[in-house]
């Protein structure tokens, strides 16, 4: 069954304030979980190659074996491209042996077409599914000008988590609760679910205070497209 969690991201200033209590109000607004317990933690490529054994500890402690690369540079040519899927691949395997599995975060820069016509998301796709799972952010996805459910039925079956962040306009990077922007979640959610997503993590960078009437609005909107697509 598909579980919806919150990116805690977009409440950080609560959770600076009162975490527990924050925590508390999540809950009662019905989420299934954070994503702490989906996705132990996001971490950058430097990180993950110089202190995955340190990472490794954490996520033991949280009991999650899942860590997720957050963020590249992007690449300028395919050439690049290519180092950097390198670079993944070799810290995937090292992930592997410390009992952990490395997933891929997109931002609007994996979409753009490469001078091979290939994308940075393509190149992804082409390693083994076993060494990499993919974390598709559905809201980037639109906005880099590309569909979220072809993109996510191309990336079938390793693809146990997606972000669910919607926008008011493409072009914009206005973000908003979801369900009252643009991204068009109504069409999309049912084909992440079909897709195999085990989590819909509702995400909102910069929401209007206060921030929880935000993520209420946003997991309403969910829960309701979910149980029409049903």
């Amino acid at each position: 069954m598909t579980r919806v969690a919150l990116q805690l991201y977009t409440i950080r200033d609560d959770c600076a304030r009162d975490l527990k209590g924050v925590l508390r109000a999540v809950g009662e607004i019905g989420s299934d979980g954070v994503e702490l317990v989906a996705a132990g933690r996001h971490a950058g490529l430097d990180a993950l190659e110089l202190q995955l054994p340190a990472l490794a500890e954490e996520l033991r402690t949280l009991g999650c074996d899942r860590i997720a690369l957050s963020w590249i540079d992007p690449p300028e040519s395919s050439d690049a491209a290519r180092a950097i899927v390198a670079r993944i691949a070799a810290v995937a395997e090292q992930a592997s042996e410390h009992g952990l599995r490395l997933g891929f975060h997109n931002h609007w820069s994996e979409l753009a077409e490469l001078d091979d016509s290939d994308t940075l998301l393509d190149k992804l796709r082409a390693l083994p599914t076993e060494l990499l799972w993919l974390e598709l952010d559905l809201g980037w996805v639109w906005e880099a000008g590309a569909d979220p459910a072809a993109e996510l039925e191309r990336t079938a079956g390793r693809c146990p988590l997606v972000h669910v962040k919607d926008f008011r306009a493409r072009g914009t990077r206005s973000d908003c609760p979801v369900g009252d922007g643009d991204v068009g979640y109504e069409r999309v959610l049912p084909v992440a679910v079909r897709s195999g997503a085990e989590w819909l993590v509702v995400e909102q960078d910069n929401p209007e205070p206060p921030a929880l009437a935000a993520v209420e609005r946003s997991f309403g909107a969910v829960r309701r497209m979910l149980k029409e697509a049903a």
